[in-house]
């Protein structure tokens, strides 16, 4: 069996020009770089909320655990309670669906999910859309936001749902006037692995299939 057959030799092939593997890596990590400003921009529109308990609705003095022991309200209980604000949110991404649909009628389920964002920052909860058009993603930010909290204060007032935490509609999504490149750090990533995939066929090749086994490298 010839060297260009032998696995180790070829794995020792490898490591000697790791050099061309890296080479061709970083090349097609700069071909996503440059593919992430050539594809069409997205706009990122952003509508914030906050949330607080209002502890005096809560009525510590007269609740007492299986025990008899006074309620604690740990940090744990309070970010389960501020967690209504993402769940009124998630309600209506349907609805806010059908809405962006309505501007765009391109606007597929999964690229909706995937361009929408429901995050967290201590008591502030941001809710992002990007879009193409940055007046669409504003009004499809807007329309989401005072949607939601129209159905949360009105679940709040039958009863439904934490009347002690208090939600406020703190900004409304203004109009984004610079594009994101929310792709870019994917794009460059899939750009270094394929290249790094494609540089070690490329080494391996050569040395498999020349007829000297490319010993000199």
């Amino acid at each position: 069996m010839s060297d260009s057959m032998n696995p180790l030799a070829s794995l020792q092939n490898i490591f000697r020009n790791w050099w061309k593997i890296v080479l061709i890596a970083y090349l097609c990590a700069l071909i996503g770089l440059v593919a992430s400003y050539l594809l069409p921009a997205k706009y990122q529109a952003e509508a914030v909320f906050s949330s607080s308990l209002d502890f005096t609705e809560i009525n510590f003095e007269n609740l007492v655990t299986d025990t008899g022991a006074p309620v604690v309200f740990t940090q744990y209980d309070e970010d389960l309670a501020v967690q209504v604000v993402q769940r009124y949110l998630i309600k209506k991404q349907a609805a806010a669906l059908a809405y962006a649909q309505a501007l765009d009628s391109t606007i597929t389920p999964e690229a909706f999910a995937r361009d929408s964002q429901i995050s967290r920052y201590h008591a502030l909860w941001t809710l992002r859309f990007r879009h193409a058009n940055p007046e669409i993603a504003q009004q499809v930010v807007n329309y989401w936001a005072n949607e939601a909290l129209r159905d949360l204060k009105a679940a709040q007032a039958a009863g439904e749902a934490e009347t002690f935490v208090i939600v406020d509609l703190t900004r409304e999504a203004p109009l984004p006037t610079e594009p994101t490149y929310q792709n870019r750090g994917t794009l460059v990533l899939a750009g270094a692995l394929i290249g790094l995939v494609v540089g070690i066929l490329v080494v391996d090749g050569k040395f498999r299939f020349s007829p000297e086994g490319d010993p000199e490298d």
